[in-house]
Order: C-alpha cells, then structure tokens, then sequence
C-alpha cells in the first residue's frame, strides 16, 4: 500500500509538467497521450516497486529522465513487438490457415507461358497491319502518349489516334484475336 501511496505522491509532483511529459512521449514514439500517458504511469511505477520508504530528496528531479526514458523504451518495445516477424510454427491454427490461404501473388509458369504466347500471337498479327498502324501501336505499346507518337512520326495527334483506332479495330477482327478472347 505504501508504494501505491508513493506512486500517487509522485505523480502530484509530477502533475504541473506530466502534461508536457506525456506530449513529448506521445511525439516521439508516435503514439496516442492516453497511451504515453498509461507508459509513464508503468514507469513510475516500476521505478518504485520494491521501496519500502521514500527515498531521500527530491525523486521527482532525480528520476524524471529514467521515468521518461523508462516510458519511451517500454512503448517502443511495444511497437516491435507488435512489428516483430513471426515464425510460422509459431503461429495459432487459425493464422496458419489464413496464411496457407493466401495466394501468390507472382504469375505460375503456366500464366507466364501463355502471356508469352499470347503476347507472339498479337504482334504477329500486328505485322499485318498497314506500316503506319502497326508503327503507332509499336510505340503506343511502349508507352509513349498521342503527342509523342505524333513528334516522332511527323503526323498530326489526330491522325495518330486515327491510325491507333483503326490498328485495334483491325486487329479485333482477324480470326487469331477473336481466339484469344474467348
């Protein structure tokens, strides 16, 4: 009880600066005042577990740095912790689960292998197009915009988007196309 006591006597004479303490907990450990204001708390407390008296002077000026050091540490352990990189065996079976759950999110062998077809099928058929259509779906195709295409060819931004429009429309109708579609 006597610790109780001196924890409460502490924490008065704490008082006129505990607001500004626990701000400065808050901003440097990015946590909300009512959890810097429940670390400091823990602090002073620990720092006076174990004391049978109070010890002599003043332990408000002696221990306020251990206080707030004592305070930040604990949140910041919190925080790894909270942060910290678990094994999978350590985990409980509903986690495992959620875990085994998850899919990867890199395309399988399978995937690649038909994007690449896929990939040779449409510029094949693009070789078909007329030289100016397949040149603007080229470099539309390397991301480069209407302007762009326009600069480099010497065309109008119009044209361009013409000549763009008509590619695709050509290319959707070639039997091959429609194929990969379905």
């Amino acid at each position: 009880m006597e610790n109780f006591e001196l924890v409460e006597q502490l924490k008065l004479e704490l008082i006129r600066e505990y607001e500004q303490y626990v701000e400065t907990i808050a901003a440097l450990t990015d946590v909300s005042e009512d959890d810097a204001r429940e670390a400091l708390h823990r602090a002073a407390c620990e720092m006076l577990v174990g004391l049978s008296k109070r010890p002599p002077g003043n332990p408000v000026i002696a221990w306020r740095p251990y206080i707030i050091s004592g305070a930040i540490n604990k949140l910041r352990d919190e925080q790894k912790e909270r942060k910290r990189v678990r094994l999978f065996s350590q985990l409980r079976k509903d986690q495992r689960e959620e875990v085994l759950a998850i899919r990867d999110p890199r395309p399988t062998p399978a995937e690649v292998l038909e994007k690449k077809d896929t990939a040779a099928i449409l510029w094949s058929e693009v070789d078909g197009l007329s030289p100016r259509e397949a040149e603007v779906i080229r470099r539309w195709a390397d991301n480069s915009s209407f302007n762009e295409i326009a600069e480099a060819l010497g065309l109008a931004r119009p044209t361009v988007r013409v000549l763009w429009m008509r590619g695709i429309r050509n290319l959707r109708k070639r039997p091959r196309i429609q194929g990969l579609a379905a």
